[in-house]
């Protein structure tokens, strides 16, 4: 299969990408209404799978294991996505203050996302969109080397304020971080045509870990005045983070074979992905959203 950009039979290129609807470069990322569950493969698990995987994907198939995600585009949403990136952060001693700025709310450039286990915040995450004229919190600390990026053509997208409810190791917290970098996964293939540039800002404790994801080191270390702590400067182009995982997101339940040639990091990372069946209907669900708010 050629390293194309998202495609499943039914899905042509005019479905994937706002610049098939106007010439401009989108001023908002690609959201969807309700919900989308995160850990519920089909039913029916293939009869040549290894026991172990059998016990692991019905044990997805239960409610109670099940993560799911949706934006936070109401107060009460918005409310509990701050409440835990402010109880997390404290834990770990960043200064919290930054999170009531009221600077970027309303923003089209803003997504957050808010992961759900049952009725429990397991996880939340901010996109933000680079635009001409405005800046990413990055630029805070690394405007110059953003700047050089910009010259390239690059379209930056920001992950920040991103947190889980549980260190990485726990179950929880990988499918949490999983579903909700997934999503990103196909905010980044939404701007396919303008060279889309994943940006992220970690401690750098957790570098070793997004490396092994394939995200580079693009600034080792340095002082993060919104958190009052130092941070890595982490990013990616967008081609290079799908290829890593596409084959893997694709067909979770092959990964095991010798013949793989994906890390295991990533495999462990992508099994916790959206289904990739349901990857058709969030694509049109994305585009429909888009649709509707152009015509308003």
């Amino acid at each position: 299969m050629p390293d194309t950009p998202l495609q499943t039979p039914s899905i042509d290129e005019s479905d994937l990408a706002t610049q098939q609807f106007t010439n401009q470069i989108p001023t908002s990322l690609p959201r969807f209404e309700g919900h989308i569950s995160c850990a519920s493969p089909t039913a029916t698990p293939p009869l040549n799978l290894p026991e172990r995987r059998k016990k692991f994907r019905q044990l997805r198939l239960d409610i109670q294991e099940n993560v799911t995600i949706q934006v936070a585009n109401t107060p009460l949403l918005k409310k509990l996505a701050a409440e835990l990136l402010r109880t997390e952060y404290k834990k770990i001693g960043y200064d919290t203050t930054f999170i009531d700025n009221p600077v970027n709310r309303g923003d089209t450039r803003l997504l957050t996302l808010l992961a759900m286990k049952g009725t429990q915040v397991s996880g939340t995450c901010s996109l933000m969109l680079d635009r001409p004229g405005l800046s990413l919190s990055a630029d805070k600390s690394h405007e110059d080397y953003l700047n050089v990026l910009r010259q390239e053509g690059k379209c930056l997208i920001e992950l920040s304020r991103l947190t889980v409810t549980s260190e990485l190791n726990d179950r929880t917290g990988r499918i949490a971080l999983a579903a909700m970098f997934s999503y990103v996964i196909l905010c980044l293939n939404y701007f396919l045509d303008y060279r889309p540039f994943l940006l992220m800002e970690v401690a750098p404790r957790h570098v070793n870990y997004w490396k092994n994801l394939g995200l580079k080191i693009l600034v080792e270390k340095s002082w993060c005045e919104r958190i009052n702590n130092y941070t890595a400067l982490l990013g990616s182009d967008w081609a290079q983070i799908w290829h890593s995982g596409k084959n893997e997101w694709q067909q979770p339940f092959s990964g095991s074979h010798s013949s793989n040639q994906i890390p295991i990091p990533i495999r462990r990372f992508v099994r916790h992905f959206i289904s990739w069946e349901d990857v058709e209907g969030i694509l049109h669900r994305m585009t429909e959203f888009e649709q509707k708010n152009n015509s308003l």
